[in-house]
């Protein structure tokens, strides 16, 4: 290689690393983590979909706290942000029930693990429209018990993929124009 393009090569280098450090500085100074998770608060007892709606210019950002972005399930089940979805295998997501406590303040305690699938996506799988909800994309997933999910359509998407590269000849990207789950709860008389 010519002497004189290995210098300029090594000063490219230079530049990229530090416009990298650039980039994270505001992370870095605001507390957030490139890799922050989502903390999930559902209404009490909520079994059903949600349809956490990203990229719409007309919500809010969502609040940043304890290492993680806040995702506030309404009862209609479609929370809508205008940030980006950040998927990170490494991050473990939270989910809680928002409850009313008998001294009249608010709480929160633990979706039961069994009622959320493990992995980044949670069984659940991301759409790029909120079918006809307004601007954005969306990621579904479904918050029940084992039994109810085994007889509700897609909700554990995982399964969903498997099945369908045993007839496709090993084909993992499903595409698809509905019908999609509707969000909001459903009634399950066994609720926790």
């Amino acid at each position: 290689m010519n002497s004189r393009v290995r210098p300029t090569l090594a000063r490219w280098g230079a530049v990229a690393a530090l416009l990298g450090v650039i980039a994270t500085l505001p992370q870095q100074a605001s507390g957030k983590s490139p890799h922050g998770h989502y903390t999930f608060i559902l209404p009490d007892k909520y079994v059903g979909w949600i349809q956490v709606i990203f990229n719409d210019p007309t919500a809010a950002h969502l609040p940043w706290k304890n290492g993680g972005y806040v995702i506030e399930v309404p009862e209609s089940g479609i929370p809508r942000t205008s940030d980006i979805r950040v998927e990170d295998n490494k991050a473990k997501d939270e989910f809680y029930y928002r409850l009313l406590l008998p001294n009249g303040t608010a709480g929160l305690r633990s979706v039961p693990a069994e009622y959320v699938m493990p992995g980044f996506s949670h069984g659940g799988f991301g759409m790029m429209d909120t079918d006809g909800k307004g601007p954005g994309y969306s990621w579904y997933i479904f918050i029940g018990p084992p039994e109810l999910r085994s007889k509700v359509p897609l909700a554990n998407w995982d399964k969903v993929v498997e099945d369908y590269q045993k007839t496709h000849g090993g084909k993992a990207r499903i595409e698809s124009s509905g019908p999609y789950p509707t969000p909001g709860r459903m009634q399950f008389a066994g609720a926790k």
